[in-house]
């Protein structure tokens, strides 16, 4: 019988330490993954860590052992390998600690876990720029944030994490929701800024007006936490306020609210933009316009080429509350002559040379309206004076006579030479011709020199003086002369 090989008594020990080839390790980490994905035994993963698998070798694409155990919210097993030497801060291929993966899926006791092995909560880059362009994911706080787990984010904020993280859209507390006040207020209480800008120019005050009645908590939490209420928004966003935005939002509960807590309804002279007032006449919202009157607004005030609010609602936009927002306009107030010319050399013609250039059709209740609160018709070219009508005259001879009649009637300085070039009929012409030559009646007289000396002209002070009905009618210009 041949002889057998010996075989040494430590062969065993000899195979166990003999280094592992990379193929082996390599299978050896997917084991792992695997046990962990699978929730396998602590004492299973034990016994893989004893047998050659390493607790804090990539296993792919820099993902970790305890990227596993987080994302699968094994808390035992990651303990394990925390206790066996795991990076509690490695990345992996897309930036991702297991701190993020905690954050993102609310793994609350992993992220004590975590903490208690120092890990990092904070990966912000200081840097100058207002919108950093970021290498990294969103920070942990973030994640936690957007996936709603309010007691992983207050965990991270109580040890660390940065209420004020900028990112390229702006910073951490521009990216929560109005609506959700239970993470705003969690912010402000650690030191978030409320006043900063998000990179579209809004600050969190301006984006809770945005979300009309839904974003009263949230104004109120802001202003408890001092958020500036008259604070501009950047000039992409033509510098509006937050009353801007109420106002916009068409929700007069904001606006009420705003006025209450110290919104400003008048912006300063420099400022070159609508202004609240403004806003609340193109919106064609009668109501709003009224809440700003009695909120002290300015009825008067150009802020920008379009002119004053009357100008704004004389203007082109279908407004179907048209009449109505006029005729509260000019009770409070509004010049209804108002003209300016700006540092450019433009002109802004008066309200009523607006209102007939920008339409064939005048209704006649705006004109009469005018009529009734001292506007003035002035039949001279608008080249010569902003108020002047008379180009306008064209339009009125042939669809509305009526309405031209009146306008006639009521007009003063006629200006010859222009009168002359007029492509008008003869017949108009004639009686325009003869305005200009012979100076008006009495009773015409009469009129235009009580419409000057009664000031503020309107109906209200019509009506207090001792005249028949008829005459205060043809006072206010309701009527032609007979």
């Amino acid at each position: 019988m041949p002889a057998q090989p010996r075989v040494s008594a430590n062969f065993r020990l000899d195979l166990e330490t003999e280094p592992l080839t990379r193929v082996d390790q390599k299978e050896l980490q997917r084991q792992l993954a695997d046990k962990i994905r699978d929730f396998a035994s602590v004492d299973d993963i034990r016994m893989l860590l004893v047998c050659g698998a390493n607790a804090d070798t990539e296993i792919t694409l820099g993902l970790t052992p305890l990227h596993y155990a987080c994302h699968s919210d094994y808390f035992d097993a990651a303990k394990l390998l925390l206790v066996r030497g795991a990076n509690v801060d490695s990345i992996n291929a897309g930036g991702y600690s297991p701190m993020h993966m905690c954050a993102e899926r609310g793994n609350y006791r992993l992220i004590k876990l975590l903490l208690d092995y120092s890990a990092r909560v904070c990966y912000v880059t200081e840097t100058e720029e207002q919108y950093p362009i970021r290498d990294s994911v969103d920070e942990p706080l973030r994640m936690a944030i957007r996936r709603g787990h309010f007691g992983c984010a207050r965990l991270l904020l109580e040890n660390g994490a940065d209420p004020n993280a900028r990112y390229f859209d702006g910073p951490e507390i521009c990216h929560v929701p109005p609506t959700e006040t239970q993470f705003l207020s969690l912010m402000l209480n650690f030191g978030a800024n409320p006043n900063v800008h998000d990179r579209d120019g809004l600050t969190p005050l301006m984006k809770a007006c945005r979300a009309k009645e839904q974003g009263f908590k949230a104004l109120r939490i802001l202003l408890d936490h001092g958020a500036d209420i008259n604070a501009l928004a950047k000039p992409k966003q033509d510098l509006k306020t937050a009353l801007h935005y109420a106002v916009l939002s068409g929700s007069l509960d904001l606006v009420c609210f705003l006025i209450e807590n110290g919104a400003n309804v008048n912006m300063s002279r420099d400022y070159d933009k609508a202004s609240p007032l403004d806003l609340a006449v193109l919106t064609d919202n009668p109501h709003m316009v009224a809440t700003l009157l009695e909120a002290g607004a300015d009825v008067d005030t150009v802020h920008s080429l379009v002119g004053s609010p009357l100008h704004f609602a004389c203007s082109t936009a279908p407004l179907i509350n048209r009449v109505q927002i006029i005729e509260l306009l000019l009770r409070c107030g509004a010049n209804p002559n108002l003209s300016k010319t700006y540092d450019n050399g433009t002109t802004l013609k008066s309200p009523l040379v607006e209102y007939f250039r920008q339409r064939d059709n005048a209704d006649p209740r705006v004109v009469k309206l005018f009529f009734s609160y001292g506007g003035r018709f002035l039949m001279r070219s608008p080249a010569q004076d902003p108020r002047g009508q008379l180009r306008n005259l064209i339009r009125l001879f042939v669809s509305q006579p009526g309405l031209l009649e009146l306008i006639v009637d009521l007009g003063e300085q006629f200006d010859r030479t222009a009168v002359e070039r007029l492509p008008v009929p003869e017949s108009i012409k004639e009686r325009l011709m003869q305005r200009t030559s012979n100076p008006g009646s009495l009773k015409q007289l009469a009129r235009l020199s009580l419409r000057s000396l009664l000031t503020p002209f309107g109906p209200e002070a019509v009506d207090s003086l001792p005249l028949p009905r008829i005459l205060k009618s043809y006072l206010l210009g309701l009527i032609a002369s007979q």
